[in-house]
């Protein structure tokens, strides 16, 4: 759909969500490789804590995506519905990595800790991300940031805990999040359930 529009177009508008995509599979990409690494070796709980501390730090990027629906204008040549359904197809794209990162991320830490605490900690970066969201949307944060600009990055953070927009947001898309994740977990398990049903036949 993106190449159709370029070459329709001749413009290359809309051409940055394939960046935001591919940062948006970074947290997925994380995780996969954290799954693979301790399947080979033991579970060790400092190479997982500094391997997930990476991750949280890309998650943001998946249901950031989310937020460029926000470039969505009524003033091309192009149908609002195509563009529509082009940045949505991207979000869901992006959205889809992040559940599926989360999911691995909580099973590696059930090896670990109790289900229960697993639960916790993941919710506690639902919350974090939904931050991150807040941080590349409104403030202009990106996440190589953390390595160039550490130090205003953090005092920024710290600063806008107390803004009612960040608050707001935050509390938005973790709902949202969250929301879609347990939907995620009921259709995995549900998937289960129904293979392990039909093998027991």
């Amino acid at each position: 759909m993106l190449l159709a529009r370029i070459l329709s177009t001749d413009t290359i508008r809309y051409s940055f969500l394939v960046w935001n995509l591919f940062l948006a599979w970074v947290p997925l990409a994380i995780a996969v490789y954290m799954q693979l690494y301790f399947q080979h070796k033991p579970m060790h709980r400092v190479y997982l804590a500094v391997g997930s501390v990476f991750w949280l730090l890309f998650l943001p990027n998946a249901p950031y995506i989310i937020t460029d629906l926000l470039h969505l204008r009524g003033n091309s040549d192009v149908p609002v519905w195509f563009d529509s359904l082009l940045v949505f197809s991207y979000a869901m794209a992006g959205l889809q990595a992040g559940l599926f990162s989360l999911y691995i991320m909580q099973g590696l830490l059930e090896k670990v800790f109790t289900k229960k605490v697993s639960y916790g900690i993941i919710a506690i970066c639902v919350w974090l991300s939904s931050y991150g969201v807040y941080l590349g949307r409104f403030q202009r944060w990106n996440s190589w940031d953390l390595f160039t600009n550490p130090g205003w990055l953090l005092m920024d953070s710290l600063q806008q805990l107390t803004n009612p927009t960040a608050i707001k947001m935050t509390i938005a898309f973790a709902s949202i999040l969250t929301f879609f994740y347990l939907l995620f977990l009921s259709l995995i398990h549900w998937k289960t359930y129904e293979s392990t049903h039909q093998r027991t036949e």
